[in-house]
């Protein structure tokens, strides 16, 4: 689905990525972890066509004529605006039609019950689970979250690791970054380690859990 090839990004002749390679499948969904100034941010951007490498092979395959899917740790929101001003707004500007996936996704997220309150009025949690269903509304088939997790209490965070699971499972590929290990381990199939700009390492969880079930299924016998 995306290829990348020996990455390089430069700003003001500071090496922020430096020679990343890696592939993206389809219906993956990955975490990119390391401490800040690590890259990922940008590396995020630059996959999600924000941004250009300063070098570096950058391919997109398989892509629908929908546009990715990008949530910025910044909330996306109007303060004055109610969360079903804000739902038609976004639906208007993407000229999304599907009711179906609308009404599920404001099921899921538990948003229906808050439809009259204004942005100001919302909770922490509220607002993040608001700020990502305006950032999916257009239904894309990848999606790229930037700390979309950050100050989310556990019930808000149970409502978006839901619907982004269910998105997954039905092959929409997510590629995210959060320091949260509880989110990491409900929605992570794959770990990419970044450090000073390089891949340190590229490692499928879903093999290591498979691993950890089959040895603790030994042991218990």
């Amino acid at each position: 689905m995306l290829q990348l090839n020996n990455i390089t990004y430069k700003k003001k002749n500071k090496m922020i990525l430096n020679g990343i390679s890696a592939e993206v499948k389809q219906g993956d969904s990955i975490c990119l972890f390391g401490p800040n100034g690590a890259g990922k941010s940008t590396l995020l951007k630059v996959m999600a066509g924000l941004i250009e490498p300063n070098k570096g092979v950058y391919k997109q395959g398989n892509f629908t004529s929908k546009p990715v899917g990008y949530i910025p740790q910044q909330l996306a929101l109007f303060p004055n605006m109610t969360v079903k001003d804000h739902l038609s707004f976004y639906k208007k500007m993407t000229k999304q039609k599907d009711r179906e996936f609308i009404e599920a996704m404001l099921n899921a997220l538990s948003l229906n019950e808050i439809k009259k309150k204004k942005v100001e009025e919302l909770s922490g949690g509220m607002a993040r689970k608001l700020n990502l269903a305006v950032g999916l509304i257009h239904k894309p088939d990848i999606i790229f979250l930037d700390e979309a997790f950050v100050g989310v209490d556990l019930a808000a965070k149970h409502d978006m690791l839901r619907w982004l699971s269910l998105l997954n499972e039905d092959g929409v590929t997510i590629v995210f970054i959060t320091h949260d290990w509880h989110v990491i381990h409900h929605l992570a199939k794959t770990l990419w380690v970044l450090e000073d700009g390089q891949m340190l390492i590229n490692f499928r969880l879903n093999s290591y859990r498979k691993k950890l079930r089959s040895t603790s299924s030994l042991t218990a016998h």
